[in-house]
């Protein structure tokens, strides 16, 4: 098994236990998450996509690291009562629809629109502090 795959598997691990750590009476979408994830687990998804969160998001991309800038991914929102929000975001183009919590159909084609892109390692410009800037340029 590649290493890449191995990183992604893990980040379906690391999702999965973020919505069992919860209480459904709480969070009552849990459930429904819980059952797509597995549902997309059993497909091998989660050996060719990155998954992650933020915040109550449940996050599908192809990059290589945890994070996003610009990168086309799928932003879930799980509504509870068998419901949720897709956000696809592929070059700059965003589109949101609401559905029913099923891999089949429109999920399914988002999902396979996201597999055709290429992994991303996602480096980022970052701004370096200036401090450790001076050392640098000694």
């Amino acid at each position: 098994m590649k290493q890449i795959e191995k990183d992604f598997i893990e980040s379906w691990n690391l999702i999965e236990n973020f919505y069992q750590g919860y209480n459904d009476d709480k969070r009552p979408f849990n459930l429904d998450a819980l059952r797509l994830i597995k549902e997309m687990r059993n497909l091998g998804l989660d050996k060719d996509l990155r998954t992650g969160q933020s915040l109550w998001f449940l996050l599908l991309s192809r990059n290589r690291n945890h994070g996003l800038d610009k990168e086309p991914h799928l932003q879930i929102t799980f509504l509870g009562e068998n419901k949720m929000v897709i956000n696809s975001n592929f070059n700059g183009e965003k589109v949101s629809k609401e559905i029913e919590v099923n891999y089949k159909g429109y999920f399914e084609d988002m999902i396979n629109k996201l597999l055709k892109e290429k992994t991303t390692w996602n480096d980022y410009d970052i701004d370096t502090d200036p401090l450790l800037d001076l050392f640098n340029n000694e």
